[in-house]
């Protein structure tokens, strides 16, 4: 019923628009949008966990699918309304079937004369960098947090600055979370010639419901320790009203980029590392240096954050309720063994640095380097990275890169394995690609993980055949080719036969997946998933 009432709302939206543009121009609006369809078959292998879920005990099959229809019109008037269906999904919860439907997403959006937006219903933004206030959708993760409430923003008083307002709840599935947020954005530019500066301000209000505020106060009176008074020392009176604000600039001048941001949050009450209730403030400091010339870059980046802990409510754990965001500052790897240790952001505290530099010598040959380092409050190291890579394009058909990751990696912290000590892995690796004709090409990679931690040692291999524009084939294995003695799993292959075929703006892709269990990152947000045997299939097109 709520569907068939907000589409035929959407519906309508987009027909008066249309008619009222048809009446000032012939142009009037269009009408496009995207369809994406996910579709597991589970096929049940003990020999790597695949297996003891409903998933590949019971239903054996399901998936996802996402409908999103844009309107957009001539005079600033935009509509967009989105379908979701879940069918024995596993996307929210690796090991567990989710089945609902319904409108996942809509809005309507009015741009005035004055270039001042307003939109109704849900939407997504962020201010600064995120560290106070980002709603977004991560699909890979199951995250779809946009915020449901009214929105304005443009440029106000001067052309120069520009602000954005907002109210409203975080999205929860296909309801929302109880608590109420409020914020509002303002950054000013300023051009002195060869120096310009774009400095900004935000602030982010978060009133908690009566029904959260229970829970929280039913926890912590359930604190029982008493000092030498007879004063319980770990109760104190949660507050209603939370208030997270920050502070940013980004200055530009000739080659260099630097941005800087301070944010702060007010006493509200947060779990610490023990699973209890404490009331502390938190803060993060953030910033970012790159300087570029032709050949040549670096970046360097620094990170401290300070129970910076900020959801819908305290009640809400790992990737649930999220309003902030923190920028990671590890390496975004993409090979697949490289990336298989991802450091999560610690909310509760960490500094972090890393540092980035290219160097083309010359035409056809790219070196890059890296080196990432993590460590807790107390200085205990938790990540560290040092990676180097060779890009060499200096033969025409021929295109090789080689390169090599050192990495320690603290699986007490990251895997909650509290015994083990800190992971030291060793990552050469290798890609060789050659293009036989203007469509026709030939990829392989080859890479070598040596670690006495976790599972032990990796080997991966994989090749790939392309014809462009159409068709792509791949096939890998991953290898457990020298196994840690406290690793209860056998060793095994973990095969992935992938296929794709693309025509104009939409591709299908089929593959069957042995996938070992571990922890899938994205943009420094992070979630664990259970080893995966079966067939994987995916359609996407726009229109």
């Amino acid at each position: 019923m709520r569907f068939r009432i907000l589409s035929t709302l959407f519906l309508g939206f987009c027909a008066l628009a249309s008619q009222a543009q048809n009446q000032l121009l012939p142009s009037g609006g269009h009408i496009g949008g995207s369809f994406q369809l996910n579709q597991n078959f589970y096929q049940r292998d003990s020999t790597i966990g695949a297996a003891g879920n409903p998933l590949y005990d019971n239903v054996r099959s399901g998936g996802e699918g996402w409908l999103n229809l844009n309107y957009a019109s001539n005079n600033g008037f935009t509509a967009n309304v989105r379908f979701d269906l879940f069918n024995n999904s596993n996307l929210h919860n690796p090991s567990q079937n989710y089945s609902a439907q319904g409108i996942g997403f809509w809005n309507a959006s009015k741009e005035l004369n004055n270039g001042i937006t307003i939109t109704g219903g849900y939407f997504y933004d962020q201010f600064g960098s995120g560290i106070v206030y980002r709603s977004y959708e991560d699909r890979g993760l199951g995250i779809d947090n946009s915020t449901f409430g009214f929105q304005v923003k443009g440029k106000f008083l001067h052309d120069n600055l520009y602000i954005k307002a907002f109210t409203g709840r975080q999205k929860n599935l296909f309801t929302t979370y109880n608590p109420v947020i409020k914020g509002a954005n303002a950054e000013y530019f300023l051009d002195f010639g060869a120096v310009q500066m774009t400095p900004g301000a935000s602030i982010v209000n978060r009133t908690l419901d009566a029904n959260s505020m229970a829970a929280i106060v039913t926890t912590i009176n359930s604190y029982t320790t008493l000092d030498s008074s007879g004063n319980y020392i770990d109760r104190f009176i949660p507050k209603y009203n939370t208030y997270a604000y920050s502070f940013y600039n980004t200055l530009n001048w000739g080659n260099f980029s630097w941005y800087g941001e301070y944010a702060g949050k007010t006493s509200e009450a947060i779990y610490n590392s023990l699973g209890k209730l404490i009331n502390v403030p938190g803060s993060v400091m953030f910033t970012s240096l790159n300087y570029s010339v032709k050949g040549f870059g670096v970046t360097a980046q620094w990170k401290k954050t300070d129970h910076f802990v900020f959801r819908t409510s305290p009640n809400e754990q790992l990737l649930k309720g999220m309003i902030s965001f923190q920028p990671p500052l590890a390496k975004q790897n993409s090979l697949r063994l490289p990336a298989r240790y991802m450091p999560a952001t610690q909310e509760l505290g960490e500094m972090a640095y890393e540092g980035d530099v290219f160097y083309t010598p010359t035409k056809g040959i790219k070196t890059s380097a890296n080196f990432t380092h993590i460590e807790l409050p107390n200085g205990e190291k938790i990540y560290q990275e040092i990676s180097g890579e060779v890009e060499i394009k200096k033969l025409k058909n021929d295109h090789f890169d080689v390169g090599f990751q050192y990495m320690n990696y603290s699986l007490a912290i990251y895997r909650g394995h509290p015994l083990d000590p800190l992971m030291v892995a060793y990552t050469p690796f290798a890609e060789w690609t050659h293009r036989f004709s203007e469509k026709r090409s030939i990829r392989i990679e080859g890479q070598y993980q040596d670690t006495k931690q976790d599972y032990g040692s990796w080997a991966f291999g994989l090749i790939e055949f392309n014809i462009a524009p159409r068709w792509s084939f791949a096939l890998s294995d991953m290898y457990n080719v020298k196994q840690n003695p406290d690793n209860l799993h056998p060793q095994a292959h973990y095969y992935n036969c992938f296929t794709s075929f693309t025509e104009h703006s939409t591709r299908l892709t089929l593959a069957f997946v042995k996938q070992v269990d571990g922890v899938v990152c994205t943009g420094g947000v992070c979630r664990y998933e259970p080893a995966f045997s079966g067939l994987k299939f995916t359609l996407n097109t726009t229109f």
